[in-house]
């Protein structure tokens, strides 16, 4: 991408935003920003946010927009309006990667994938690093100087909105369920993001599909690279699961329960992992480690601790009604939950109507908890109250015979707390605080 001496424009000075000024400053591009928040940089780019719309986008010749920015923003609407050039920081930094990419998208499972795929790549002597929606701008990369054999970008809805020349080697969609509906006309219009990532792809290519999940199924077409089909259920890789043993090819190489990484969202993430590391070599050492020394990451059903007898699981990362599916699924017992936090416009009514009996109480709090409670009543689910705060859902539990209670919000985090990581530490505090 050729831009010296290109005046851009640089849209939200995030993360992701402010890596982007210093990549096109290295490239000897003309940079301003502008940001709806925040307070001039400490540095010489210009902020044009109290400017006119003729004095932001005089002479602009390039936009770089980071995630946080909508599609709705007046600046782009105007921008597309004279036809300049919008594109996504993931598009900017990518585009100087002279390495293999691999790319994960989806509903739920892409950071989980992204590290199992960084630490299997690792124990092979591979230069990788995660990248991207993980939270560590591509363009960073770019401006550290990473040395990389591959490059492992988690790519969210978001980041994919506006992509031109992106094209992964390796393309990976997990699954696809509703999200991002405050974002989104529609759940077709999620979708059809969702499979850019597939849209520079060629048949030199690869792309891993989940075809247990009937909406990843329903893009297969959308594919331009080899298909490689990924299921829990039947052999459909050179990695699969049969018997609930993990095979590869007619070779057991292990028992489910043997994967430190529990729940079958997991299996699948390990499955995706896996048969992508394939591609490039790994063997059968590689895979078991993988498979038996994974660690879960933080907030994703994350086990607390066990008081008088009930154990606590912190599931914050779980900001829609697909994960907390999972979390449900993925515990053995029954549960008592806890739910909600800002809306991001999801329908919980379906839910309800065909909860896990294995959930004999909800409690649900946060800027959505009266939303939860009322779909809840309507679907003739009752067991469920609206309490004032998460203090006080963990302990209208305690009083439930359950065997755990899983924080599985189901909603984003924003309302109260600036993270889905805040919030679980806030989770995993209050519990540590009560008296055993």
């Amino acid at each position: 991408m050729k831009l010296e001496g290109k005046r851009t424009l640089v849209l939200g000075m995030k993360a992701s935003g402010i890596s982007a000024c210093n990549l096109l400053r290295e490239k000897k591009a003309i940079v301003s920003y502008y940001d709806d928040f925040i307070n001039p940089l400490p540095n010489d780019f210009e902020n044009m946010k109290d400017k006119s719309m003729d004095e932001i986008l005089y002479g602009v010749s390039l936009i770089v927009v980071s995630p946080s920015i909508t599609e709705r923003h007046d600046v782009i609407l105007e921008a597309k309006k004279r036809r300049i050039p919008v594109i996504s920081e993931l598009e900017l930094g990518a585009s100087f990667l002279s390495c293999p990419i691999i790319a994960i998208t989806g509903t739920n499972g892409k950071t989980t994938t992204a590290c199992m795929l960084e630490k299997i790549f690792s124990a092979t002597g591979k230069k990788v690093k995660t990248m991207g929606n993980i939270g560590y701008p591509v363009s960073q990369v770019i401006l550290d100087k990473t040395r990389l054999d591959i490059a492992i970008v988690e790519a969210s809805g978001f980041q994919l909105e506006n992509i031109r020349a992106f094209h992964p080697y390796i393309s990976i969609l997990t699954n696809l369920a509703p999200d991002h509906m405050e974002r989104y006309s529609d759940f077709n219009e999620y979708i059809k993001v969702k499979t850019n990532i597939f849209k520079n792809q060629t048949e030199r290519d690869f792309s891993l599909l989940n075809i247990d999940d009937k909406n990843v199924r329903g893009v297969y077409n959308a594919c331009k690279g080899k298909v490689i089909a990924i299921s829990a259920k039947k052999r459909s890789a050179p990695v699969y699961i049969k018997d609930n043993y993990f095979f590869w090819q007619d070779d057991a190489l292990c028992h489910i329960k043997e994967a430190r990484s529990r729940g079958e969202h997991n299996r699948y993430n390990l499955l995706m992992a896996i048969n992508t590391a394939l591609i490039f070599g790994c063997n059968r050492e590689h895979i078991l480690n993988l498979i038996r020394d994974y660690a879960p990451l933080p907030h994703r059903v994350e086990y607390v601790t066990t008081i008088r007898g009930k154990s606590f699981y912190n599931d914050s990362k779980g900001t829609n009604i697909h994960s907390c599916r999972y979390a449900i699924n993925s515990l053995e017992g029954d549960i008592g939950l806890i739910m909600g936090g800002y809306d991001k416009n999801e329908d919980y009514s379906e839910f309800f109507e065909n909860i896990d009996p294995k959930v004999k109480y909800v409690t649900a709090t946060g800027s959505n908890a009266e939303k939860i409670c009322s779909q809840a009543l309507k679907m003739g689910y009752c067991n469920i109250s609206l309490e004032e705060s998460l203090e006080d859902c963990i302990y209208k539990l305690m009083e439930k015979d359950v065997m755990n209670i899983l924080f599985s919000p189901s909603a984003a985090s924003f309302d109260r707390y600036k993270n889905f990581a805040e919030r679980g530490d806030v989770f995993k505090g209050l519990v540590y605080e009560i008296k055993p």
